[in-house]
């Protein structure tokens, strides 16, 4: 009984030590297969890699622990395989990890040396060794590795470990992975190194410590040459090729990386956050020539204390970015504002929105694109815009004065149309910055009174080209994806959100008859300097300018290319010259010239424009009264538009001198005849510079006109202002004020008086100086015929 007990208790036993074994088995097992790889593999920090469309290397930014260390690629060059694969594991594509035949060759060579020379490690192994991040080179960690090997062969296949190990592996200082020590230690791609440099990387990882470009650059030639005589027995390359590599230089000393796009590689950096490679759309020849001209023309500008320019070049058709140059390129780090991305700054606009409000206009039949637009001293509040070269013309093509980019106009339109309109056109067009209420910008909007980004901007002027691109293709239809800002990422743009398009977008016609304007080469003097500005290619462009010469802007575009310029310091100080026509433009067109020309034009989109009679002189629907007219073709709406004012059927006596009636000649004499009579104001500055103006005739002695003419006087200043600050001189004396008026006949006399007292009476030229007293007042005007004009007023200190 005791026998069968014992035999029984020894059976279990046994089976208990196998099941223990068996378990111990199948942890080692399972740690084996899921837990001795980490996860993830490797816990590093990468460098941010920005590369241009074609996948080269435009930037990067040291990874965070201070390491060059690009993320690992999808491809090495063939050289460098062969030199690694030679050098460090020759039967890399035989073994399942770890090498048998390398392992005891080690051993004998450890054991015939008397010390470690060799530890038989496969490239696998050493990426075991990265993994687990261990520099100890004990028996159990070889073994540890061994078992890292292998499993790392089970989870990915040959080319996998060895881009794993490539871009893993040290390569002396602080440079990681062979990608990076390609660009530090011979300042060009992976692809473009030959045999003696790909030899050069495949020694380095074995010995980072030791050999060191820089530094002990003998025992460096040395095992590079060693290996490419290997090379050389293995057919890879003839004698004289060998020889030839044999005599190249080690490399001495790191070389900078490429810095194309600072501003973007930031920018990129920021706005993919986990992303280590961003692959960018930005062509990198146009790059560099755009880096050229910009740092070539920044020299220039220097001279008078302008430090800073920056270019932003897109492509039209595609919405995307070819030139990203945010500041001037090449000059010292130290410089202040240099390294300000002033692509992504918020800068005064000056005029560069112009031409939204116009084509705006043009869109809701608010304005034809000739219609003639008061050009006269002008004030609301106490805001009093002025033109650049502080003139008057009385009255203006709506058209010209947007490219002559006219102030005193712009204003007027802005206050006609209205400002919170407007300012929906703006915000609907892609505007990021304007962040307050309309009311808080005001009438200066359209002057510059708002922020705006280059970026914004130049999407902007965009959008309006591929509105006239995308409209004949697609039905005669755009949608929303029109009007989103332009992309900097290669590949496919990201869809737009499914929505309606907003209403206050503008129209295609409208957008035609903008661009067209903006073609327009005849720049008036005071822009001095346009002349030279002239080009071989067809380019709608604007220019702007901020008050105090801070920011000086400029954006043209063709059927392929936008180009956006601003000049400017970061800083905000102003500059005499700092114009967009004299700074910011030739840079443009610098630019421009080093781009493919185009013979192509924006089609006139025939679906969206109508035919309409317009007044030849006031550029307005036609009214009954006038004459000569044309026929046009404007945007869908015009035919909304108000028919002309200024055209007035006049009775005149046979030679035309005077205007007469029938209580001072017969029937017989009296002709009728279609008079061009412009307002009081918009009369007396437009007949300076128009010769040709014909005013009104006066009246015939001795006929009565009857009623008293509407507008025969207007008051220039102060129109329509109910209070007037009059400031106080040093000796406490008040300042006077001229106040000026205008009369449709030009010799006519006008007799002031201010709240029912003479003043005095004007001829010809309407103005008189006073210093009315704190209150209130009524000036009152009347002519020789008894027209007789009141404005009331009131006088602060």
């Amino acid at each position: 009984m005791s026998l069968n007990n014992k035999k029984v208790k020894k059976f279990f036993t046994g089976k208990k030590i196998k099941l223990g074994l068996l378990l111990t088995l199948a942890l080692v097992v399972i740690w084996w297969s899921f837990f001795l790889l980490p996860r993830p593999l490797l816990e590093t920090t990468y460098s941010f890699v920005l590369e241009d469309r074609e996948g080269q290397l435009m930037g990067a930014v040291i990874a965070d622990d201070e390491q060059w260390r690009f993320p690992a690629s999808d491809s090495l060059p063939d050289a460098y395989i062969q030199a690694v694969l030679t050098f460090e594991d020759k039967r890399f594509f035989y073994h399942p990890g770890v090498d048998p035949l390398a392992i005891v060759r080690a051993a004998r060579q450890n054991l015939s040396s008397g010390r470690v020379v060799s530890g038989g490690s496969t490239i696998t192994m050493q990426l075991a060794r990265m993994i687990r991040g261990s520099e100890k080179r004990g028996l159990w960690d070889k073994f540890i590795e061994m078992l890292v090997a292998l499993r790392l062969e089970l989870a990915f296949n040959k080319q996998e470990i060895l881009l794993l190990y490539a871009a893993h592996a040290p390569f002396g200082g602080n440079v990681v992975g062979v990608e990076a020590a390609c660009w530090r230690y011979f300042g060009k791609s992976p692809e473009e190194i030959g045999w003696a440099e790909a030899a050069t990387l495949a020694v380095l990882p074995n010995s980072p410590a030791l050999i060191h470009p820089g530094r002990n650059r003998n025992q460096l030639t040395e095992k590079r040459n060693d290996l490419l005589k290997r090379l050389h027995k293995n057919g890879h390359f003839d004698q004289l090729t060998l020889e030839l590599y044999l005599e190249e230089q080690a490399p001495e000393r790191p070389y900078p990386l490429p810095a194309l796009s600072p501003q973007l590689l930031q920018l990129a950096k920021s706005e993919n956050p986990g992303q280590f490679r961003f692959r960018s759309s930005i062509d990198r020849e146009k790059q560099r020539m755009v880096n050229e001209k910009v740092g070539a023309y920044a020299r220039e500008l220097s001279a008078n204390h302008i430090e800073h320019a920056a270019v932003l070049v897109l492509d039209l058709k595609e919405n995307k970015v070819l030139v990203y140059t945010a500041n001037v390129p090449g000059v010292d780090k130290a410089r202040r504002g240099n390294q300000v991305d002033l692509i992504q700054a918020k800068r005064s606009t000056g005029s560069i929105l112009k031409p939204f409000l116009y084509a705006a206009m043009l869109t809701e039949g608010a304005l034809l694109p000739q219609a003639l637009v008061a050009d006269i001293p002008t004030r609301y509040g106490s805001f009093s815009p002025q033109n650049f070269d502080r003139t008057h013309e009385g009255a203006v093509p709506a058209d010209e004065a947007l490219y002559r980019s006219l102030n005193i106009p712009a204003v007027r339109m802005l206050q006609e149309f209205g400002l919170e309109k407007t300012y929906r056109y703006l915000k609907n067009m892609g505007m990021s910055t304007l962040d307050q209420p309309s009311g808080h910008y005001g009438l200066s909007l359209i002057l510059g009174g708002a922020e705006g980004k280059l970026w914004d901007l130049a999407s902007m002027y965009a959008a309006m080209g591929r509105m006239l691109l995308e409209y004949g293709p697609n039905s005669s239809r755009y949608d929303a994806n029109l009007f989103r800002h332009v992309e900097y990422a290669h590949g496919e743009n990201k869809a737009a959100e499914s929505k309606p398009i907003e209403e206050s977008i503008l129209s295609v016609g409208a957008v035609w008859h903008t661009l067209e304007a903006l073609t327009n080469a005849e720049r008036p003097f005071s822009e001095s300097g346009w002349q030279r500005l002239s080009t071989t290619r067809k380019v709608a462009w604007k220019t702007g300018t901020s008050y105090g010469y801070r920011d000086a802007w400029a954006i043209g575009l063709d059927t392929e290319f936008v180009v956006a310029v601003w000049v400017g310091n970061a800083d905000g100080e102003g500059r005499p010259g700092l114009t967009g026509i004299e700074a910011a433009a030739p840079l443009m067109f610098q630019v421009f010239d080093g781009l493919p020309i185009t013979d192509n034009w924006f089609d006139k989109p025939y679906d969206d424009l109508i035919e309409l009679a317009i007044c030849r002189k006031s550029g307005y629907k036609a009214g009954l009264n006038c004459s000569p007219v044309d026929t046009v073709l404007v945007p869908a709406k015009g035919q909304l538009s108000k028919s002309c004012p200024f055209h007035q059927l006049v009775h005149v006596n046979r030679s035309g001198t005077h205007r007469v009636n029938a209580s001072c000649v017969s029937i017989d004499d009296i002709h009728a005849k279609n008079w061009f009579v412009l307002p009081p104001s918009m009369a007396w500055y437009y007949g300076r510079n128009n010769p040709t103006y014909r005013k009104l005739p006066p009246w015939k002695s001795g006929c009565n006109p009857g009623a008293p003419e509407a507008m025969a006087i207007e008051l220039i200043y102060p129109a329509y202002q109910p209070r007037i600050f009059i400031p106080i001189e040093l000796g406490g004396e008040k300042e006077s004020v001229v106040f000026e008026a205008a009369h449709q006949l030009s010799e006519n006399t006008l007799h002031w008086h201010l709240n029912d007292q003479y003043l005095g009476t004007t001829h010809s030229f309407h103005q008189m100086a006073l210093q009315p007293e704190k209150g209130k007042h009524l000036l009152t005007l009347v002519d020789d015929l008894g027209n007789r004009l009141s404005q009331q007023f009131e006088v602060v200190y």
